[in-house]
């Protein structure tokens, strides 16, 4: 009687996980345009909405882990407490894009497209603050029945999240045991750069090229610092040259096109934006990045145009509300400016008194 007992039992435990590994083959997500496009919306509200743990967890970890294992000191570190912080300090994407709205700046799910190469997923977010923009290109897959972001490629760093993790880890290990070593390097060059000494910090980047290249950051400096020492009119092509040292085109274009904004060249930031909707996708920000050009271009007629089409398909931006004031303003149009002033009250909660000091601040001055 014991021993039918016990088959009884094991009989039953043995049907209740067939039953449960069947409903969880059955509530598998199988990746494809729908799931993963739910997905990627899923992370767009979750940090619209302010919460940030739904894109802080949407990374598959142990996978990334295990691709930047091949550098011997990041694996080392990675089995001390230590190198197990920093690697996870690189999970905070949510916390940051919440900040981002939160300072008025916007977040967004900008496209989704399959890599025909390796039918692989892919979804694209965008960041904007202070007519600065970067978009992420992340490859998802699935995870135990679930989707999660494999990889991705950054645009302002021009690298994938898995080598920006892998340097990450790499830089505070090495400030940690060897802080006079490449650390003090790059942060000497920082600061030359900081202090405004931009020949001298492009003289310490020529310098210590060949055993900083591979790092991201260090072509973040260069960059910075070419800005400020290369004239003007020679530096879209000092920068397109930089391909020939394996900088990824998408990262170019994204500071062309932060040129031609602050320079007022219309034709080349159209260009320029063309090409980016062609990786990134279509995203109504750049109609007003392509109206602040015009406005500094002082096409106000077109800026405007801009900026009111843009407002059709992006939140209430405060940038976007500015420039529009800055038109009207531009435009000697005070009834327009003065309703455009108004709307401040609806979309940010100002007062009177506010909107008053914001008027007598910025357009109180003779043009």
């Amino acid at each position: 009687m014991k021993v039918k007992s016990v088959l009884f039992v094991s009989l039953v435990i043995l049907l209740a996980a067939c039953s449960s590994s069947k409903k969880e083959a059955e509530d598998a997500i199988i990746a494809d345009e729908n799931t993963v496009t739910d997905f990627a919306l899923r992370i767009e509200q979750s940090v619209l909405n302010g919460n940030p743990d739904v894109y802080n967890n949407a990374f598959d970890k142990e996978y990334l882990k295990s691709l930047i294992r091949d550098n011997s000191i990041v694996n080392s570190s990675l089995d001390a407490d230590f190198g197990q912080e920093y690697f996870e300090s690189n999970f905070h994407t949510g916390d940051e894009a919440v900040q981002v709205v939160d300072n008025g700046g916007d977040f967004k799910f900008v496209r989704y497209y399959m890599d025909e190469k390796d039918s692989s997923h892919h979804i694209v977010f965008r960041t904007y603050n202070d007519f600065i923009l970067n978009f992420i290109d992340y490859k998802v897959d699935t995870l135990g029945g679930l989707l999660a972001i494999k990889d991705g490629f950054i645009y302002n760093t021009g690298r994938q999240f898995s080598d920006i993790i892998r340097e990450n880890v790499l830089l505070n290990v090495l400030y940690k045991t060897n802080p006079e070593g490449t650390t003090s390097t790059l942060k000497h060059i920082k600061e030359l750069g900081d202090e405004g000494k931009y020949k001298e910090a492009m003289r310490q980047l020529h310098q210590h090229e060949a055993e900083l290249n591979e790092l991201s950051y260090y072509w973040q400096l260069y960059i910075a610092n070419l800005y400020q020492t290369c004239p003007k009119s020679q530096y879209i092509d000092s920068l397109n040259q930089l391909k020939v040292k394996g900088l990824d085109n998408r990262m170019l274009l994204l500071h062309q096109l932060m040129f031609y904004l602050n320079e007022g060249m219309t034709e080349y930031c159209g260009g320029t934006i063309n090409e980016l909707i062609e990786y990134a996708g279509d995203d109504p920000i750049f109609l007003l990045i392509f109206g602040k050009t015009n406005f500094y271009a002082k096409h106000y007629g077109t800026a405007l145009g801009c900026y009111e089409t843009a407002a059709e398909f992006l939140p209430p931006l405060w940038d976007l509300w500015f420039s529009k004031l800055e038109c009207y303003h531009a435009m000697n149009d005070s009834e327009h400016f003065g309703q455009c002033l108004e709307e401040g009250k609806k979309n940010y909660g100002m007062t009177d008194e506010q909107l008053s000091a914001i008027k007598e601040r910025h357009f109180s001055r003779q043009k």
